[in-house]
């Protein structure tokens, strides 16, 4: 059996997605699924690609145009987790940082959310006017999904470079992050191959060209600038574990423990002299009473 170019890319896809689906699950219930919003985002992420690939090896034997919707969902919708693993490691910074408000963060992941609904709305309705997969034509809803991710991109470049500034102005704030500082190196090492994953889709979507199609574009750019690229930001935002693992406490939490450790420990020692003080003026005021009465009985 000979295996075509487009199913050994999907067959890569496999071979990573599948265990980064099953260790990013594996994360979130290790650290608590309220404090594991990166490795959600990286599980979901995860899941549509397997989801997507199962649905190509049943458009091999069962080819439809319903098939087509599913691979075409599934490969919109991962550019909405893929963004906002970035806007949750760049937020976990600032939640000790403090650079940029809290909320700002939130408004990123709206955006990616609503780019999200509108892609899907958008290639459900340009699949349900298409009569075969050749007549599948991108209209604006798909469009406009491109540019919120794109402009929630840009937003989170802009916090992460004022998060990389403060935190180089300011010594004491490397200090108080700790390993935590090692996100920004990480979130800039993945930040490029992600960048390069929203251009494909940009100029798939803006142009119109058959070369820039996830579906029927060349496959030598779709592995390139699609999957290679998840691949290798999704490699480097696995590190965080290791490099930058996650923890309980936030710095500035261990910071305040810390001081108030040390505040009882001082006053331990204060109380503990006070009552050596008065114990050793009891002993020499009995034994000046029982020198007093001997000599007296003398």
């Amino acid at each position: 059996m000979i295996v075509s170019y487009r199913t050994a890319i999907t067959i890569v896809q496999f071979i990573f997605f599948v265990p980064s689906a099953v260790y990013a699950v594996w994360l979130c219930f290790h650290y608590g699924l309220k404090a594991a919003g990166t490795w959600r985002f990286i599980a979901t992420l995860s899941l549509l690609r397997v989801a997507g690939g199962i649905s190509y090896f049943v458009s091999l034997s069962n080819p439809g145009l319903n098939v087509i919707v599913s691979v075409v969902v599934c490969e919109l919708s991962g550019l909405a987790p893929l963004m906002l693993v970035c806007v949750a490691l760049v937020g976990r910074v600032n939640k000790t940082a403090k650079v940029f408000p809290g909320k700002a963060a939130i408004c990123i992941s709206l955006l990616s959310l609503l780019g999200l609904i509108l892609g899907v709305v958008g290639t459900d309705k340009a699949l349900e006017d298409a009569e075969t997969t050749d007549d599948i034509h991108l209209n604006s809803l798909t469009r406009a999904a491109l540019a919120l991710f794109l402009a929630g991109f840009t937003l989170m470049l802009v916090g992460y470079f004022a998060l990389v500034q403060d935190v180089l102005r300011h010594p004491a704030k490397r200090v108080v992050l700790g390993t935590e500082a090692r996100i920004l190196a990480i979130v800039g090492l993945a930040a490029p191959f992600v960048l390069v994953r929203l251009l494909y889709s940009a100029l798939g979507d803006f142009t119109g060209a058959e070369l820039w199609s996830s579906i029927g574009g060349n496959n030598t750019i779709y592995l390139i600038m699609d999957v290679l690229m998840e691949i290798i930001a999704i490699t480097i935002m696995f590190t965080t574990v290791y490099f930058a693992p996650l923890q309980k406490e936030t710095p500035t939490e261990r910071i305040g423990d810390a001081e108030g450790g040390d505040t009882n420990g001082l006053t331990e020692p204060r109380t503990s002299s006070s009552l050596t003080t008065v114990e050793l003026g009891i002993e020499s005021q009995t034994a000046l009473k029982e020198g007093s009465r001997k000599s007296n009985e003398a």
